[in-house]
């Protein structure tokens, strides 16, 4: 008797190999170049050579097979590729300087002050939690926070730490950027429940908009579509950014806030996001005494930990309510 022949094997494709993603190395100077848009700029905040940036960024290029940057006058503009892994590897450099940190909070008592900048918003509702939490780890550990709505002069050592709403120009800071906000108009549902909903910048007289007093500020530049045809009524005009917060909050009028900050307020709804909004970068900058400063690198790695973790939740969350 014929023995039976055996069947046909299942055709199989072997999983084609990935890039390899093993050395920290070349992620760390890749997200210091997507950062800061130049080698030189990137070597500098990692204090390593230019070349040395150079070299990573086409060894991972080589690794992945695509260029992640291309190369214009005075700067390198990320691929579409680039922003993708940025996405994923950004997370990865929190971790480690996360792990960093505990590194250095087993090993030393930090003493001595910090002097920290931030806006009059960021200041009270950000920056200060963040920095309490961090008092309480650090007994010996001093802070002063300036709160100012106008830049601190870091290279002046008017601060050591500053939390802005720009990429700083100044060759010799420090910086990184942590994420993105946005600024947006928000009403509290109180003034919603009277007044509904605005479906334009020309309100009714009694829809009270929170203004400027002695600050001029264009509103040109945080329109996205065709201006007012007449001036917009202001019937608040204060230069204190918290009392504008406060009037709105008590259901006023309409107001603006950073959607990070509007997202932690009670009963806060977003009006008018088809016409009015502007982007904000959020940016940690230091004094070059960061690089010799445990107690400064120590406040510096929290603070980065922090509102990169806050802007990513912000992000990924569902958004804010809009009307």
């Amino acid at each position: 008797m014929p023995e039976p022949k055996p069947s046909n094997p299942v055709a199989t494709i072997a999983p084609r190999a990935g890039p390899s993603l093993d050395d920290w190395n070349l992620l760390r100077s890749f997200i210091a170049v997507y950062e800061t848009g130049t080698l030189t700029e990137a070597a500098r905040r990692l204090g390593t050579t230019q070349p040395s940036v150079g070299r990573h960024v086409r060894e991972l290029e080589a690794s992945l097979g695509e260029a992640l940057f291309v190369r214009l006058p005075g700067r390198l503009k990320p691929t579409e590729q680039a922003h993708a892994l940025h996405g994923v590897v950004a997370a990865m450099r929190t971790s480690v300087v996360e792990a960093e940190r505990l590194f250095a909070d087993a090993r030393e008592v930090l003493v001595g002050c910090v002097r920290v900048a931030a806006s009059e918003v960021y200041a009270t509702h950000v920056i200060a939690p963040i920095l309490a939490r961090l008092l309480v780890e650090q007994p010996e550990l001093e802070i002063e926070l300036s709160v100012s709505n106008h830049a601190d002069n870091l290279l002046r050592r008017d601060a050591d730490i500053a939390v802005r709403f720009f990429r700083p120009e100044q060759n010799d800071v420090i910086a990184t950027h942590v994420g993105d906000t946005e600024l947006g108009l928000f009403a509290h549902e109180d003034y919603l429940a009277r007044h509904g909903e605005p479906d334009s910048f020309d309100v009714p007289a009694q829809a009270f908009v929170a203004g400027f007093d002695r600050e001029s500020v264009p509103l040109g530049p945080l329109m996205k579509g065709t201006a007012p045809d007449r001036p917009i009524r202001f019937r608040l005009r204060t230069d204190a950014i918290l009392a504008r917060y406060a009037a709105v909050e008590t259901g006023l009028g309409v107001g603006a806030y950073l959607v990070d900050v509007a997202a932690e307020r009670p009963g806060l709804k977003r009006v008018l996001a088809g016409q009015f909004g502007q982007a904000q970068e959020v940016w940690l900058c230091a004094h070059p005494e960061l690089r010799r400063s445990a107690s400064m690198r120590f406040v510096w790695s929290h603070l980065e930990v922090a509102l990169r973790a806050r802007l990513h939740s912000t992000a990924a969350a569902q958004p804010i309510p809009t009307l």
